[in-house]
Formats: C-alpha cells, sequence, structure tokens
C-alpha cells in the first residue's frame, strides 16, 4: 500500500452544515492502517474495518447492522472505492444514495450498491440528512485516484479536479427535510 498524503478540508455550506472534503490517491486511507477507513468527521472521523457502517461517535457495526442510537429521519450516505489493476492504473467509483430513513440504512444501502459496482470493498466517505446535499466527484490518471465530497456539486468537481486530475461529473442528490 501506498503512504500518500490525504488532504482534509471542512468546507461550511448553508445552514452551519459541514461536510468534509477528502481528496485521496489509491490505497490510503487518512491514517488508518491497511484494511482499515477512515469514517466521515461528523461520525468522529475514527478508523473502522473497510466496508463498515460508520456509527455516530466513532463506532462501527456490520453492513446490515443498525447502529445504536440510530439516527433517523431522511438519511444519505456516500460510498467509494479505490483500486489498482493488474497493470497498476487507478481507478476509483463511487455511490450514493439519499432519502433513506436511517443513518445504518442509509449507509448499507450506500456500501452495498458501490460494492456490487465495483467489487471492491467500499467504505462511507460522507453523511447527509433532512433536507441537506452530499455530492461526490472521482477522477483519476495512471497513478492516482482523487474524490471529493461536498453539498453542492460544482464544489466536488472543482475539490476532485486540483493537481491535474481530470474528474468525471459528480453524482449525488439531496433529502427531502
Amino acid at each position: 500500500m501506498s503512504n500518500a498524503a490525504v488532504k482534509r478540508t471542512i468546507v461550511t455550506v448553508a445552514g452551519a452544515f459541514a461536510l468534509a472534503v477528502i481528496m485521496q490517491t489509491a490505497s490510503a486511507h487518512a491514517d488508518c492502517a491497511a484494511g482499515m477507513a477512515a469514517c466521515p468527521s461528523d461520525l468522529g472521523g475514527g478508523c473502522v474495518p473497510m466496508g463498515s457502517v460508520c456509527c455516530p461517535g466513532n463506532g462501527y457495526v456490520p453492513i446490515g447492522a443498525i447502529c445504536e442510537k440510530d439516527p433517523t429521519g431522511n438519511w444519505g450516505a456516500i460510498a467509494v472505492a479505490t483500486w489498482n489493476d493488474s497493470q497498476g492504473e487507478a481507478h476509483a467509483i463511487a455511490t450514493v444514495k439519499e432519502n433513506v430513513p436511517s443513518l445504518s440504512q442509509a449507509s448499507t444501502a450506500a456500501l452495498l450498491d458501490c460494492q456490487k459496482a465495483s467489487v471492491h470493498v467500499c467504505h462511507i466517505v460522507g453523511t447527509f440528512a433532512n433536507g441537506q446535499c452530499g455530492y461526490v466527484a472521482t477522477g483519476h490518471n495512471a497513478k492516482e485516484v482523487r474524490w471529493a465530497v461536498s453539498a453542492a456539486p460544482r464544489d466536488a468537481l472543482n475539490n476532485c479536479s486540483t493537481g491535474g486530475v481530470t474528474c468525471q461529473q459528480p453524482v449525488g442528490g439531496c433529502n427531502n427535510k
């Protein structure tokens, strides 16, 4: 695994809602050990096993399980997988689920969709609730993968596209209030 650096910036958007903007290279997952991934900062930001559902307060549960004190409402979650193919080329895929009745259910749905689409273990990189929005843009060149999460599609694309990487149009959406 690469010891590539991860840049984390907090972007504040309307209504004092903050969503972490995360850009990373292919195999790095913040400061987490191999096989682990960083949860979004609004859930504690700790390291959890890849493919786990991040719970509030730095906890986690397996896919399909319910977090203790699971927040309800209209939740959305963003999942990302990054990998290198047999020629060493870097790749990324992202999925977003919105308007799901709980944080655990939204995270599970995003993880399962991501893993189905990529055949790789995914991790949650963002969550949003009750009228909030979440978008993710991904891009890569031969050796580097970037992804960025934001409440606005333009911000996700702009943050992803730094450093000479061409990123795809963001995917995402907004929750009902």
